[in-house]
């Protein structure tokens, strides 16, 4: 009888051991987890910031050239000879060719409107609306840029819109 109380203390004493290193391996893989979660939550965190940051970056750069182009294009096809008379006159189609000129010669943009940077699609510029005024010599350039997106499995493209305008005052 003696025997068998020693056994069986002995195997409880065994399961005993057994269940405490089961205990304190799950808690460590309990940390683990937890450690691999926080870790996959920053780099996403990170990898977000990123891409917002260069969207913003991109919209930056593509609202300055096309205001340059259009600054430009306005200056370019104002009517000198109407300037001693104090009139304003913006030739409109002058100031249109004018613009799609700068923006394939100085911008670098291909005659599809998109631009490269070593060999890559940065973006492409989609125009809903380039219109002018004459008499009030403002010139108005609407659209969006369409870039590609890293996270391009939830959208296909990014489109940045945008509405570009230029006038010519008289200030003398």
């Amino acid at each position: 009888m003696k025997n068998i109380k020693e056994k069986s203390c002995g195997i409880l004493a065994f399961f005993v051991k057994v269940s405490n290193e089961r205990v304190k391996y799950k808690k460590r893989a309990e940390v683990n987890i937890l450690i691999m979660i926080i870790a996959f939550v920053l780099i996403m965190l990170t990898v977000t910031v990123g891409e917002f940051f260069r969207i913003h970056m991109l919209q930056q750069d593509v609202e300055y050239q096309l205001q340059r182009s259009v600054n430009c294009a306005v200056e370019y096809a104002m009517g000198d000879s109407y300037r001693q008379d104090k009139i304003i006159n913006l030739n409109v189609a002058l100031a249109e060719s004018e613009f799609y000129t700068y923006l394939r010669e100085d911008v670098g943009l291909d005659s599809s409107h998109r631009k490269y940077k070593d060999g890559k699609l940065v973006y492409r510029l989609h125009f809903t609306g380039v219109s002018g005024i004459s008499s009030t010599a403002e010139f108005t350039v609407k659209g969006y840029a369409q870039a590609k997106s890293i996270f391009s499995f939830l959208t296909n493209d990014i489109r940045i819109p945008f509405k570009i305008s230029s006038t010519n005052y008289r200030v003398d």
